[in-house]
Protein backbone atom coordinates (compact mmCIF):
# COMPACT_ATOMS: atom_id res chain seq x y z
CA UNK A 1 0.00 0.00 0.00
CA UNK A 2 1.04 3.38 -0.64
CA UNK A 3 2.65 5.83 2.11
CA UNK A 4 0.07 8.49 0.68
CA UNK A 5 -2.73 5.57 1.45
CA UNK A 6 -1.57 4.54 4.80
CA UNK A 7 -0.82 8.66 5.85
CA UNK A 8 -4.55 9.19 4.95
CA UNK A 9 -6.03 6.51 6.92
CA UNK A 10 -4.30 7.24 10.02
CA UNK A 11 -5.68 10.79 9.19
CA UNK A 12 -8.87 10.00 8.93
CA UNK A 13 -8.60 7.79 12.38
CA UNK A 14 -7.89 10.65 14.09
CA UNK A 15 -9.70 13.07 12.97
CA UNK A 16 -12.83 10.87 13.37
CA UNK A 17 -11.50 9.97 17.06
CA UNK A 18 -11.04 13.65 17.81
CA UNK A 19 -14.70 14.54 16.62
CA UNK A 20 -15.66 11.76 18.92
CA UNK A 21 -13.71 13.20 21.52
CA UNK A 22 -14.84 16.56 20.53
CA UNK A 23 -11.39 17.82 20.69
CA UNK A 24 -11.27 18.13 17.03
CA UNK A 25 -10.30 22.53 16.81
CA UNK A 26 -7.25 21.44 19.75
CA UNK A 27 -5.95 18.04 17.61
CA UNK A 28 -6.36 20.33 14.43
CA UNK A 29 -4.14 23.20 15.82
CA UNK A 30 -2.08 20.51 17.07
CA UNK A 31 -0.94 18.61 13.38
CA UNK A 32 -1.19 22.08 11.78
CA UNK A 33 1.86 23.29 14.21
CA UNK A 34 3.55 19.43 13.65
CA UNK A 35 3.66 19.98 10.24
CA UNK A 36 4.82 23.09 10.46
CA UNK A 37 7.48 22.59 12.49
CA UNK A 38 8.33 19.29 10.85
CA UNK A 39 9.09 21.60 8.17
CA UNK A 40 10.85 24.10 9.90
CA UNK A 41 13.33 22.14 11.70
CA UNK A 42 14.75 18.98 9.19
CA UNK A 43 16.96 17.62 12.26
CA UNK A 44 13.31 16.52 14.13
CA UNK A 45 11.92 15.18 10.51
CA UNK A 46 15.30 13.16 10.02
CA UNK A 47 15.11 11.66 13.61
CA UNK A 48 11.35 10.62 13.56
CA UNK A 49 12.50 9.21 9.43
CA UNK A 50 15.85 7.32 10.98
CA UNK A 51 15.83 3.46 11.24
CA UNK A 52 18.80 3.52 13.73
CA UNK A 53 17.00 5.32 16.93
CA UNK A 54 14.47 3.05 17.98
CA UNK A 55 10.75 4.13 18.62
CA UNK A 56 10.87 4.93 22.83
CA UNK A 57 13.94 7.56 22.07
CA UNK A 58 11.53 9.38 19.09
CA UNK A 59 8.14 9.51 21.51
CA UNK A 60 10.75 10.55 24.10
CA UNK A 61 11.59 13.47 21.95
CA UNK A 62 8.11 14.28 21.19
CA UNK A 63 7.39 14.23 24.93
CA UNK A 64 10.06 16.84 25.52
CA UNK A 65 8.91 19.13 22.80
CA UNK A 66 5.59 18.50 22.63
CA UNK A 67 3.92 17.04 25.66
CA UNK A 68 2.76 20.28 27.33
CA UNK A 69 1.53 22.10 24.46
CA UNK A 70 -0.26 19.41 22.66
CA UNK A 71 -3.43 17.78 23.27
CA UNK A 72 -3.34 14.22 24.99
CA UNK A 73 -5.05 12.49 22.17
CA UNK A 74 -2.17 13.88 19.84
CA UNK A 75 0.24 12.27 22.00
CA UNK A 76 -1.33 9.10 22.64
CA UNK A 77 -1.70 8.94 19.16
CA UNK A 78 1.92 9.84 17.75
CA UNK A 79 2.65 6.99 20.20
CA UNK A 80 0.57 4.74 18.12
CA UNK A 81 2.04 5.43 15.12
CA UNK A 82 5.51 4.93 16.41
CA UNK A 83 4.72 1.47 18.12
CA UNK A 84 3.63 0.49 14.77
CA UNK A 85 7.09 2.04 13.13
CA UNK A 86 5.22 4.60 10.92
CA UNK A 87 6.93 7.56 12.97
CA UNK A 88 8.22 8.42 8.95
CA UNK A 89 5.09 9.15 7.44
CA UNK A 90 3.77 11.80 10.72
CA UNK A 91 4.76 14.50 8.42
CA UNK A 92 2.27 12.75 5.35
CA UNK A 93 -0.47 12.02 8.23
CA UNK A 94 -0.08 15.61 9.86
CA UNK A 95 -0.64 16.96 6.17
CA UNK A 96 -3.48 14.72 5.54
CA UNK A 97 -5.26 15.66 8.77
CA UNK A 98 -4.95 19.23 7.67
CA UNK A 99 -6.16 18.55 4.48
CA UNK A 100 -9.09 16.48 5.39
CA UNK A 101 -10.07 18.85 8.55
CA UNK A 102 -10.14 21.60 5.08
CA UNK A 103 -12.57 19.39 3.05
CA UNK A 104 -14.59 18.44 5.80
CA UNK A 105 -15.23 22.33 6.69
CA UNK A 106 -15.33 23.28 2.90
CA UNK A 107 -11.75 25.43 3.64
CA UNK A 108 -9.67 26.60 0.98
CA UNK A 109 -6.26 27.58 1.24
CA UNK A 110 -5.25 30.86 -1.18
CA UNK A 111 -2.29 32.98 -1.49
CA UNK A 112 -1.61 36.60 -2.87
CA UNK A 113 1.18 37.68 -4.33
CA UNK A 114 1.76 41.97 -4.54
CA UNK A 115 4.35 44.38 -6.28
CA UNK A 116 3.43 45.78 -2.98
CA UNK A 117 1.54 45.52 0.72
CA UNK A 118 -1.68 45.84 0.29
CA UNK A 119 -4.08 46.94 2.51
CA UNK A 120 -6.50 45.34 4.66
CA UNK A 121 -9.04 46.04 3.07
CA UNK A 122 -7.87 45.43 -0.30
CA UNK A 123 -7.32 41.82 1.40
CA UNK A 124 -10.79 41.57 2.31
CA UNK A 125 -12.09 42.14 -0.86
CA UNK A 126 -9.88 39.37 -2.35
CA UNK A 127 -10.93 37.35 0.60
CA UNK A 128 -14.69 37.79 -0.45
CA UNK A 129 -14.13 37.23 -3.84
CA UNK A 130 -12.24 34.25 -3.74
CA UNK A 131 -14.99 32.87 -1.47
CA UNK A 132 -17.97 34.22 -3.55
CA UNK A 133 -16.22 32.56 -6.79
CA UNK A 134 -15.30 29.01 -4.72
CA UNK A 135 -18.06 28.72 -2.16
CA UNK A 136 -15.48 27.80 0.44
CA UNK A 137 -14.22 29.80 3.07
CA UNK A 138 -11.04 31.30 2.40
CA UNK A 139 -7.83 31.12 4.63
CA UNK A 140 -5.52 34.17 2.90
CA UNK A 141 -2.20 34.59 2.78
CA UNK A 142 -0.15 37.18 1.22
CA UNK A 143 3.64 37.64 -0.26
CA UNK A 144 5.14 40.58 -1.41
CA UNK A 145 6.99 39.93 -4.66
CA UNK A 146 8.47 43.21 -6.66
CA UNK A 147 9.59 41.23 -9.49
CA UNK A 148 5.79 41.14 -10.36
CA UNK A 149 6.27 44.84 -11.28
CA UNK A 150 2.45 45.67 -10.37
CA UNK A 151 -0.43 43.98 -10.01
CA UNK A 152 -1.33 40.37 -8.24
CA UNK A 153 -1.19 36.44 -8.33
CA UNK A 154 -3.51 34.94 -6.39
CA UNK A 155 -3.27 30.91 -6.21
CA UNK A 156 -6.47 29.32 -4.90
CA UNK A 157 -5.54 24.95 -4.89
CA UNK A 158 -4.30 24.22 -8.37
CA UNK A 159 -5.79 26.93 -10.10
CA UNK A 160 -3.36 30.59 -10.36
CA UNK A 161 -4.53 33.73 -11.78
CA UNK A 162 -2.31 36.26 -12.87
CA UNK A 163 -3.07 39.42 -13.18
CA UNK A 164 0.53 41.47 -13.00
CA UNK A 165 2.46 43.42 -14.93
CA UNK A 166 5.14 40.77 -15.34
CA UNK A 167 2.90 38.28 -16.40
CA UNK A 168 1.20 40.52 -19.00
CA UNK A 169 4.73 41.17 -20.24
CA UNK A 170 5.81 37.60 -20.19
CA UNK A 171 2.57 36.84 -22.74
CA UNK A 172 3.67 39.28 -24.61
CA UNK A 173 6.94 38.60 -25.30
CA UNK A 174 5.93 35.24 -26.37
CA UNK A 175 2.95 36.23 -28.73
CA UNK A 176 5.40 38.16 -30.12
CA UNK A 177 7.98 35.35 -30.58
CA UNK A 178 5.41 33.47 -31.79
CA UNK A 179 4.55 35.67 -34.73
CA UNK A 180 7.98 36.17 -35.71
CA UNK A 181 9.21 32.52 -35.66
CA UNK A 182 5.69 31.89 -37.59
CA UNK A 183 6.40 34.06 -40.47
Amino acid sequence: MSEYRVAARYAKSLLDLSIEQNKLDAVFSDMKNFATILRANKDLHNMLCSPIINGDKKMAVLNNVFANKFEALTMNFFAIVIRKKRESMLQAVADGFVEQYNTKFNIANASVKSAIELSESALAEIKSHLESQTGKKINLSSKVDAELIGGVVVQVGDRLFDASIAGKLGKLKQELLNSYISK
